[in-house]
């Protein structure tokens, strides 16, 4: 441990590992990582099996939709606690510490809003899909599988924004994420 403040330890080589939120992220990601498997192979299964038999697996499209909501949706909130959504910096080097801490709180705020408004804006139907005796066409899934992901993802990710938001507050404006790159 250096003689550094909390700020300055935390963004050092390795202690992401003992990061709470890197580790809180690490159930999405792994969601994620699944549905992303699933739909290679159930592709690959089904190329190879038009290819080689002549043959077609029932159920591949609505199989791929719903892995799809699921790895995207799941995804999300582990994006936000990390911290690693797409950003621009260009403001970071130009602009002092307090003016770039600013603008990541009104960051936060608005990611916040857009992710609640979504969210408030999905119960209903979602809801009504609970409800609803809709299914896909081949395998007959209930639709409200297809709402899941986006319900749990959604809220999630707004907790997500929340805890990221008060951590940041927490550590102040001297404090600077550590610059991603393709490479990390």
């Amino acid at each position: 441990m250096s003689d550094a403040g909390p700020a300055e330890d935390a963004a050092r080589p390795g202690d992401a590992a003992r990061d709470l939120f890197a580790t809180a992220a690490k159930p999405f990601a792994f969601a994620a990582v699944l549905a992303l498997a699933f739909m290679v192979l159930i592709t690959t299964a089904a190329v190879l099996a038009r290819w080689l038999f002549r043959q077609e697996i029932f159920g591949v499209v609505d199989m791929m939709e719903l892995a799809l909501a699921f790895a995207v949706f799941l995804a999300l909130p582990g994006v936000f606690l990390r911290d690693e959504q797409v950003t621009v910096d260009l403001i970071d080097g130009l602009g002092s510490k307090p003016l770039t801490f600013a603008l990541r709180l009104i960051a936060y705020a608005l990611g916040l809003a857009f992710i609640g408004l979504t969210l408030s804006q999905m119960i209903a139907p979602a809801l009504e899909k609970l409800r609803s005796p809709e299914t896909t066409m081949t395998l007959q899934i209930p639709r409200y599988w297809h709402w899941l992901p986006l319900v749990v993802g959604f809220a999630a990710s707004a907790l997500a924004i929340v805890a990221v938001a008060v951590r940041a507050v927490r550590r102040g404006a001297g404090y600077r994420p550590p610059a991603k790159t393709s490479l990390d």
